[in-house]
């Protein structure tokens, strides 16, 4: 106790809780040794074989046990007043109570070395007393002769039994300061020394006992410490515990998904959030469902996240799939009943263009042949839209089926004043659906240069697993909400456009597992990225 009271003066500590724990324990141990002296004083005061100064000795002892007891008593009063101050975080008084604590303990000390002196000095009487002894056994022996000298081999044989189980004690006690709890007295008899040595071995099968209970607890947290960080090392959800704007606690998916690490401060989007859960969280290109949960003790919480990204972008995909099927359901019905009527009016038109002879007639003619043979392309694309195609891969070079597309639609593009530049290295060859990739770079090439572009690079960037065709132009641009829009089915700009184009487009490249993405700000041109893995799946 006198050393935990040293530690608790030098350094004051930040919770009572441990100190208490420790206060109660040292304080039942002096009270336990108080109760057995109590009872071992019992134990010798026999009415008719103690002489007058062992009984003074005796009622002097239970005095000063009595005045030990009063005076722990008191050290425990006058730690509760501290610990209660030091709980409730009042500086007022502090002082006060710690120095009221540092004399009880001053006079709990002195007591017990009062105590501890009255019992040294009666073991050096009772030394003496067996010197005294020892001599006159000699002088009877001297004088006695041969009776003496057996007499002297009968006291001095008495004499080492009588002092054995003090020898033993002290090595005992030697040996349970060091941390050996093993050692036991042998109990003989019930002389003062047998009473000590008793209580020692009950002394000693406590202390062992409580050891064993504190080993056995701190394996067991050291087993559970051990599953817990497993557990946390292995979960894909980010946890971190923070206490005010810094990390305690994070386990590795927190480490990967947020940066976060202990005693560092906690990133912007997650320090704000207040208790409760949070969906949809954005953080730069990334999306998570987020739970905070306050902690007890101050500002401590627990925040627990989880990346949704792929899981929301797998839903918006799915629902605008959803979209598309049910508009191509009813652009195939729709469709269905058109082309009937425009094929037997382009046949009509034909028929009547070769009858008649006048040329502002023929002229309306033709202007009627080339608006129906408008709405029989526009049919057609929506009877594509609604019936699919089966992706088809195949290996190819990514850059020979750009370079194909540039070649084929060059008298297009140049009348059209579009420039095309083909940069970068050649791509390996790799599994895609040659047909698909066409049809989407031929639609960012013609909506380039609708949209008033003058130029147009083409570039090839190959990562661990995608390859990149990037086309970058020179246009106009566009706005937050075109962009929003521009893979929206029926979406254009153009006055003469079905909207169709990019959704078509799109559709195909997810279906083997490509991605169209679209960068853009007005003034400053569109750049559209064709994302092709390099092991594609076809979506069924």
């Amino acid at each position: 106790m006198d050393r935990e009271h040293d530690r608790l003066t030098r350094s004051p500590p930040r919770t009572v809780a441990g100190y208490r724990s420790n206060a109660e324990f040292f304080s039942g141990g002096i009270s336990d040794a108080v109760t057995r002296g109590h009872r071992l004083i019992g134990r010798l005061d026999a009415p008719d074989s103690l002489s007058s100064g062992d009984r003074a000795a005796l009622d002097e002892m239970v005095r000063l046990l009595n005045h030990i007891d009063d005076a722990r008593q008191g050290y425990d009063t006058a730690f509760a007043a501290w610990a209660e101050g030091s709980a409730t975080a009042e500086t007022e008084g502090r002082g006060a109570t710690l120095a009221d604590l540092d004399g009880r303990r001053t006079q709990l000390v002195l007591r017990i070395g009062q105590l501890s002196q009255l019992v040294d000095g009666r073991i050096t009487l009772l030394s003496r007393l067996t010197a005294r002894a020892q001599a006159t056994a000699t002088r009877v022996s001297g004088a006695l002769a041969v009776l003496a000298v057996v007499l002297s081999g009968v006291l001095t044989a008495a004499a080492l039994v009588a002092l054995r189980p003090v020898g033993e004690l002290t090595v005992q006690v030697a040996r349970l300061a060091q941390g050996d709890y093993a050692g036991r007295l042998p109990v003989r008899g019930s002389d003062e020394v047998t009473v000590l040595a008793r209580e020692f071995n009950a002394m000693a099968e406590a202390v062992s006992e409580r050891d064993r209970r504190l080993s056995d607890r701190a394996r067991t947290l050291d087993v559970l410490t051990s599953q817990l960080r497993g557990i946390l090392d292995t979960i894909r959800a980010g946890l971190v515990v923070v206490d005010g704007a810094y990390v305690r606690i994070a386990n590795p998916a927190a480490k990967a998904l947020w940066d976060a690490a202990p005693g560092q401060p906690l990133v912007d989007v997650l320090a704000s959030l207040p208790p409760g859960r949070h969906e949809g969280l954005a953080r730069g290109t990334r999306l998570f469902d987020v739970d905070v949960v306050p902690l007890t003790g101050g500002e401590r919480r627990l925040i627990v996240g989880e990346d949704v990204t792929r899981r929301e972008s797998d839903r918006a995909r799915l629902a605008r799939n959803e979209r598309l099927a049910l508009v191509g359901q009813m652009l195939a019905q729709i469709t269905h009943e058109v082309r009937n009527p425009l094929n037997a009016m382009s046949l009509n038109a034909d028929i009547l263009s070769d009858e008649i002879s006048d040329p502002e007639q023929r002229a309306m003619l033709d202007t009627i042949s080339s608006e129906i043979r408008r709405l029989e392309q526009l049919t057609a694309r929506y009877l594509e839209l609604s019936r699919g195609r089966r992706p088809d891969l195949h290996l190819a070079d990514p850059r020979s089926v750009v370079e194909s597309v540039v070649a084929n639609d060059q008298a297009v593009l140049d009348r059209m004043g579009l420039t095309v530049r083909l940069l970068g290295p050649r791509p390996a060859p790799l599994e895609l659906d040659a047909d698909a990739v066409r049809r989407t770079v031929r639609n960012l090439l013609r909506n380039a240069a609708e949209a008033g572009a003058r130029s147009i690079d083409v570039r090839f960037d190959t990562g661990e697993d995608t390859l990149t065709i990037v086309l970058a132009d020179d246009g106009p641009g566009m706005d937050a909400e075109q962009l929003r829009r521009a893979f929206d089915p029926f979406y254009t700009t153009k006055a003469r456009g079905t909207g169709l184009g990019l959704a078509i487009s799109r559709q195909e490249l997810e279906d083997v597992g490509a991605a169209l993405q679209a960068q853009s700000q007005p003034g400053e041109g569109c750049v559209f990225a064709v994302v092709l893995p390099l092991e594609p799946t076809v979506s069924t």
